[in-house]
């Protein structure tokens, strides 16, 4: 993921109309529902029971489960999503990829629901998915299914999730995440209207990794591609391919949100470290910046 910006004002257009998929899932950044649920809180305006947005956003490399779906290429998004009571969120979107036909590279529908028992113990759980356009299903990646579970723990002076959540696509795989941030935000800013919230954090993925040894006894590690199967080299005997649950990467972020009455903004300057060197498969690495804009119609 590199510097993104906002742009392509008929995506929103396109975004409306192109909302026909099966239901599938998204899975490892959760600044949207919480940007939208900072713009229906009580220090700005009671929350409604019924909620709807329009979101827009860009970033130049889209990392996702450790593996870059956008194959390091710009893309644009834009979307729309249904709120209940704060608490359920049904989301769709279509993505662009710079430079990629057709322009609707692909497709995403989500749904999520959180609920918080006390002080300092909540839940929420997610499926969604994506459906790539069929000219691109064996450049770009396959279409899948993601589903996750997530327990939240607040110890004041920090907020752990734990999430566990399962892929499916050509492969079946699990995974585990664990997210642990400190969120703050600035007092109340234009009578009320507004505030800048900041939500530093640390993410760790585990899933599948693939174990490469030669004959030489030489041992080479790396991700397994999770939307469509490892590429191995036919001619290359000496080479045995094993599968493991372990450690794929880290990620470190600092989401900045201005919110003003209907709208919000969201900065997300990330950085991905992974736990492997692999010359022969390069797993995502280095930082990226994200830029969504979010806009309550009601």
């Amino acid at each position: 993921m590199k510097i993104c910006t906002i742009k392509n004002s008929s995506l929103v257009i396109t975004g409306i109309l192109i909302f026909i998929l099966p239901v599938k899932v998204f899975g490892q950044a959760d600044s949207l529902s919480q940007s939208m649920k900072s713009l229906t809180t009580d220090s700005i305006m009671p929350g409604p029971i019924h909620s709807l947005y329009v979101t827009s956003g860009a970033c130049s490399n889209m990392i996702y489960l450790g593996s870059s779906i956008s194959q390091n290429k710009p893309l644009y998004s834009t979307g729309v999503s249904y709120g209940y009571r704060s608490s359920l969120f049904v989301s769709a979107s279509v993505s662009h990829l710079n430079g990629v036909d057709p322009f609707v590279a692909f497709s995403t529908l989500s749904l999520n629901y959180s609920h918080t028992f006390n002080s300092w113990f909540d839940i929420s759980s997610d499926i969604s998915g994506f459906k790539t356009s069929k000219s691109l299903q064996d450049t770009l990646f396959s279409d899948f299914t993601f589903f996750n579970f997530t327990t939240g723990f607040d110890w004041k002076l920090m907020y752990t999730k734990v999430s566990l959540g399962g892929l499916i696509s050509r492969d079946k795989r699990g995974y585990l995440q664990i997210r642990n941030s400190r969120y703050f935000e600035t007092p109340e800013l234009f009578k009320g209207k507004g505030l800048i919230s900041f939500d530093p954090n640390i993410n760790i993925l585990f899933g599948e990794v693939v174990k490469i040894e030669t004959t030489t006894g030489i041992k080479k590690y790396g991700a397994s591609p999770p939307f469509r199967h490892l590429k191995k080299n036919p001619n290359n005997t000496s080479e045995t391919y094993t599968y493991k649950f372990g450690l794929m990467d880290f990620e470190f972020s600092l989401p900045v949100t201005f919110t003003y009455g209907r709208f919000s903004v969201e900065a997300v300057p990330d950085y991905i470290l992974p736990a492997f060197t692999n010359t022969e498969y390069p797993a995502p690495k280095g930082f990226s910046v994200f830029l969504y804009l979010f806009i309550r119609i009601f």
